[in-house]
């Protein structure tokens, strides 16, 4: 029995919050599986405890198989002709592809300069410039964002350092001091790795940035300052590039401005950097 079935007539005992929650699902069906669970929650007004049990009521080991399979299904019961996004079809020339997904990407970033806060850019730059330590954290695909920020950083002479594993951001986080700094990159903003990591890192009064979708999320609502990009990926294009690129473009503005308030300093820094992996090259000729 597939889930839109067991939704009509479920094989286990419902409670009066399994009820609720049903119809919710019902009603948005089409949405429900790109929706981070603080969201279902807060529309619904059901706890996202509940939500997850019911998950497993479902059959499904979390929330985010739950979602997955529900999106392949109504994939497949709309008879669909698209993969990936609605815009894009099987059977499609590549360069067709190419164009829409060129006009995915340029969207993506016109809609996320919409977003941005002059005084977020500035607060970030100086937070960055005045931080003893900067530490980059990121799950996934996120994480190789943190690697790819930790590297543009290091290069101008900035202590960081990025971490991917849950456990040792979370380690980390612990002994973390009050003139660290740490930026988080998720892109849905829940986490829960990266969640527990800033709430380790604030109760040793670290202050926090944080890269997400735009939308509400936990770690949006307990970082200092939030930047937010747009981003219209499915779940069936998760770590897709046009997500990939905002995170990259907010981090490169704040490089950017960091730079602008440091650029002697900082262009000095290069340099020094540039010249030593080009003298590693020249022992290899």
């Amino acid at each position: 029995m597939g889930i839109i079935d067991e939704l009509r007539t479920p094989s286990f005992k419902v409670t009066k919050s399994d009820k609720i929650l049903i119809k919710y699902i019902q009603e948005n069906i089409e949405d429900v599986s790109y929706m981070p669970i603080s969201q279902i929650a807060k529309e619904s007004n059901i706890g996202e405890a509940t939500i997850t049990r019911f998950s497993k009521k479902m059959g499904f080991g979390s929330l985010q198989d739950f979602k997955v399979t529900l999106a392949q299904e109504i994939s497949i019961s709309n008879k669909s002709k698209t993969i990936i996004n609605s815009n894009i079809e099987n059977d499609e020339p590549a360069i067709d592809t190419a164009k829409k997904l060129l006009s995915s990407n340029i969207t993506t970033l016109e809609k996320t300069v919409d977003l941005i806060n002059n005084q977020d850019i500035y607060n970030c730059a100086n937070m960055i410039i005045n931080a003893r330590r900067i530490y980059f954290v990121g799950i996934g695909y996120s994480g190789i964002i943190a690697q790819d920020s930790n590297y543009k950083f290091m290069r101008i002479g900035l202590n960081c350092v990025s971490f991917d594993s849950s456990h040792t951001m979370i380690m980390m986080a612990s002994i973390m001091e009050k003139d660290d700094l740490l930026i988080a990159i998720s892109h849905t903003g829940e986490t829960d790795a990266i969640i527990k990591t800033v709430e380790l890192a604030k109760q040793n009064n670290v202050d926090v940035i944080s890269i997400t979708q735009n939308q509400e999320s936990k770690l949006k609502d307990i970082s200092d300052v939030n930047l937010a990009y747009v981003s219209e990926e499915t779940i069936l294009e998760t770590g897709s590039i046009s997500s990939k690129l905002a995170q990259i473009f907010l981090l490169d503005l704040i490089y950017t401005q960091v730079v602008k308030e440091k650029s002697s300093e900082a262009i000095d820094r290069k340099i020094k950097t540039t010249d030593a992996i080009k003298s590693l090259k020249n022992n290899y000729i």
